[in-house]
């Protein structure tokens, strides 16, 4: 069995002694994992970060089987975001929140093409609405939160929270505030259709990136 693709890395382990166990979201083969012999190299180690776009092959005896991969970068996270905590955390919070919720072997190409242009969005003074609005389809993509109201009404800390204008208007006005309560609402719809009910908790970069608007 082989196939190739292109996708993000999400997460990645040390497997063995020399090599990565990565785990991407690609394209045409969803959430997908594999072996990277020789990922600890340093070769490697700077195609294998977290967030990269890569291009893979994927070989094994079986398709049930975990299987390994050949790899190549497409695009890497730009050093200037590591530079930038609060894109960084982004980053990490998207591929965090990809990783827990989307099931293995699912083919999510909508998911991936809705993920592909937020991070285009990176360099854009809008990135944080923009990332919002993605939490927002990746919860529309997996079935819930799709019929909302701009009269939607959250109690959330003991204060009425409403939805931000960008949620029915993209290109309305928006401050710190608003990219604060378009996080809060959306982690109350993750919590309440997805984690809780799961018995998971919030990954730690998510919940961090709140605390740089609040």
């Amino acid at each position: 069995m082989n196939w190739t693709d292109e996708g993000y890395i999400l997460n990645l382990f040390q497997y063995a002694e020399n090599s990565s166990i990565i785990s991407i979201l690609s394209k045409n083969h969803g959430h997908h994992k594999g072996v990277v012999y020789g990922g600890t190299s340093s070769k490697l180690k700077k195609i294998l970060q977290i967030g990269n776009k890569i291009k893979v092959m994927w070989k094994s005896k079986s398709e049930d089987k975990l299987g390994y991969f050949n790899v190549e970068l497409i695009k890497p996270v730009s050093p200037i975001y590591f530079e930038n905590e609060k894109k960084l955390t982004s980053i990490f919070s998207s591929t965090s929140l990809c990783y827990q919720i989307l099931p293995e072997r699912n083919i999510y190409t909508k998911i991936f093409n809705d993920f592909d242009l937020m991070i285009s969005y990176l360099p854009n003074d809008n990135f944080f609405k923009e990332y919002v609005l993605w939490e927002h389809k990746l919860l529309n993509d997996l079935g819930f939160d799709k019929n909302i109201s701009v009269d939607d009404e959250f109690k959330i800390l003991n204060q009425k929270i409403f939805y931000p204008h960008f949620f029915f208007k993209t290109d309305s006005s928006f401050n710190d505030l608003d990219i604060y309560n378009g996080l809060l609402i959306n982690k109350s719809k993750f919590l309440n259709f997805i984690f809780d009910p799961n018995k998971l908790k919030m990954p730690y970069h998510r919940l961090r990136l709140e605390k740089f608007f609040s």
